[in-house]
């Protein structure tokens, strides 16, 4: 199992993904192949081919279009604007942070949990929260962990997949923008289990409204999700912006 995880991390893109996400990939792979033994070179390459697709399902998306060097000496440079327009979802995002950090001043967290942050904690992050960062992608990670230290803010990066996280910190706010879609097949059990663990009692939980080629979508509402939410018993509002709907959630009465 090392050996192959080994091989599938040597496409650059996949380097920075934890070994637990590449080995939960690649079981659920095998199982769902039936898969037992794997010793001809012509079926591991097949293997690492198709777990290989599997994973840019997770850094693809919304990765950043820059390499890490290129990023770090704009953070040195202050320029974060700019850094900010090398990632995806911050680039498709900045528009709408004024909005975000409004929702999040009124709510006034001591502390932050983000799941599966990107570069978003350069755009929210500040001196009045203790933030915990966590993601996939360890050069994003990376870049955090020089924005706090630059900024003296108070915070942590965790190099972890959310998914089989045990238990999370105890947090004021939790935000997760445009993950849950991309959590899997079995993206409805994850959620929920997700959910159940985080003991945020505010949550601020995003989709993306437009489809990857660009289009909008024709119900960006995500009713399995809302069903979660119900089940739950958890008080939300929605928010729309141009590219991203928004689920503010209150666990007060849970």
């Amino acid at each position: 199992m090392d050996r192959i995880i080994e091989k599938i991390k040597e496409k650059y893109e996949l380097r920075s993904l934890p070994n637990s996400l590449i080995k939960s990939v690649l079981t659920e792979y095998l199982l769902k192949n039936r898969i037992k033994d794997f010793n001809s070179e012509k079926e591991m390459k097949i293997i690492i081919k198709d777990v290989r697709a599997k994973l840019r399902r997770y850094t693809g998306q919304y990765a950043s279009k820059s390499n890490i060097k290129a990023r770090e000496k704009l953070i040195k440079n202050h320029q974060i604007s700019k850094l900010l327009e090398q990632h995806t979802s911050t680039r498709e995002r900045i528009e709408d942070y004024p909005l975000i950090k409004k929702v999040i001043e009124d709510i006034s967290p001591k502390s932050i949990l983000d799941l599966g942050c990107g570069l978003n904690p350069l755009a929210i992050s500040s001196q009045k929260s203790y933030y915990y960062a966590y993601d996939i992608n360890n050069n994003d990670l990376e870049i955090v962990k020089e924005y706090f230290r630059i900024n003296k803010i108070e915070g942590e990066t965790h190099h972890e997949d959310i998914r089989v996280v045990s238990s999370f910190p105890n947090t004021d706010l939790c935000l997760i923008f445009k993950v849950l879609d991309i959590l899997g097949d079995n993206k409805t059990k994850i959620t929920k289990d997700l959910l159940t663990k985080i003991k945020s009692r505010f949550l601020i939980i995003s989709f993306a409204t437009n489809t990857l080629s660009g289009r909008p979508m024709n119900n960006p509402y995500r009713n399995w999700f809302e069903r979660i939410l119900n089940s739950l018993n958890y008080n939300y509002e929605i928010r729309r912006t141009k590219q991203e709907i928004f689920y503010l959630i209150n666990k007060q009465s849970v």
